[in-house]
């Protein structure tokens, strides 16, 4: 694969790929929309990147059509599910770099997709600045909170009625763990196949933790979350207020786990953690 020195016209549609780029100051052609909550395809935390800019969206199936009339000089797919149909596909409009080997689909460490994303664009050493910073603004974090350190971590995600608890191997985990904080007996048992799976109301008091942090699909607040999801009202650590409901953008930005969204994150959530783990 031979990519352009200086490709002037990204296309970017790994799920968070567009973050390391805007990051750079490249903005890119296209992006993959998260959710149709992003007005201008980005998180609030990536707006100011945009300048006047919009990108065209882009969500799965990809409409190939719709790549083939923006001329892209080179695709990103790292962040993505690894569809090796969908990778040949668009390796025909330009050159396109993938999910890397050895990871599996939507689970590449922060810290990889941006040096994948940096080196494809010839800013490899730009890119591990901004590595190099975010993890400094994460260790400043864990330092400033010393409470963190060893108490229990579990990440649930509520969506269309049911609940799923999030893995050691997901990019939210490795995000707040990286905060001094530890994943959960439960949630280290599920090993690191999957980085999510489901959450039967039975097994809900099992995935309980020092602070349970719970992430809506729908964007919804604290009071409709636990009007919904009654099996979530029913854990201890929601009645013994050790529980944290981040507000969307909050939440969003700590899905995203990139280097412009974790910042921003970060901000919001240290503090919710603290007055949850007092």
């Amino acid at each position: 694969m031979t990519i352009p020195k200086a490709p002037s016209r990204i296309l970017s549609l790994g799920r968070t790929d567009h973050d390391v780029l805007l990051a750079l100051g490249i903005v890119p052609i296209g992006v993959f929309q998260f959710t149709e909550e992003m007005k201008r395809g980005v998180g609030v935390w990536a707006e100011s990147k945009l300048g006047t800019v919009t990108p065209e969206f882009f969500s799965p199936p990809f409409d190939y059509e719709q790549v083939g009339r923006l001329h892209p000089d080179l695709i990103l797919d790292v962040q993505s599910r690894g569809d090796k149909d969908e990778y040949k596909s668009l390796t025909a409009f330009a050159p396109t770099v993938g999910l890397p080997p050895d990871r599996d689909p939507n689970s590449v460490p922060w810290q990889q997709s941006t040096d994948v994303i940096s080196t494809a664009v010839g800013r490899k050493t730009d890119g591990a600045a901004l590595v190099s910073r975010t993890e400094a603004l994460l260790k400043k974090a864990a330092a400033d909170n010393p409470t963190f350190a060893g108490r229990t971590v579990t990440i649930l995600l509520a969506w269309e009625g049911e609940v799923a608890v999030y893995s050691s191997a997901d990019t939210r985990t490795q995000v707040v763990t990286a905060l001094g904080l530890t994943p959960s007996k439960y949630v280290t048992s599920l090993g690191t196949e999957e980085a999510f799976v489901s959450l039967s109301a039975e097994r809900m008091a099992d995935a309980d933790a020092d602070v349970v942090i719970v992430l809506s699909q729908q964007g919804l607040p604290k009071e409709k979350t636990l009007a919904e999801y009654p099996q979530i009202a029913r854990m201890a650590a929601v009645t013994e207020n050790r529980a944290v409901f981040p507000d969307n953008n909050t939440g969003l930005a700590l899905s995203f786990a990139s280097v412009l969204s974790i910042p921003y994150a970060i901000k919001a959530l240290v503090p919710q953690i603290g007055d949850a783990l007092r």
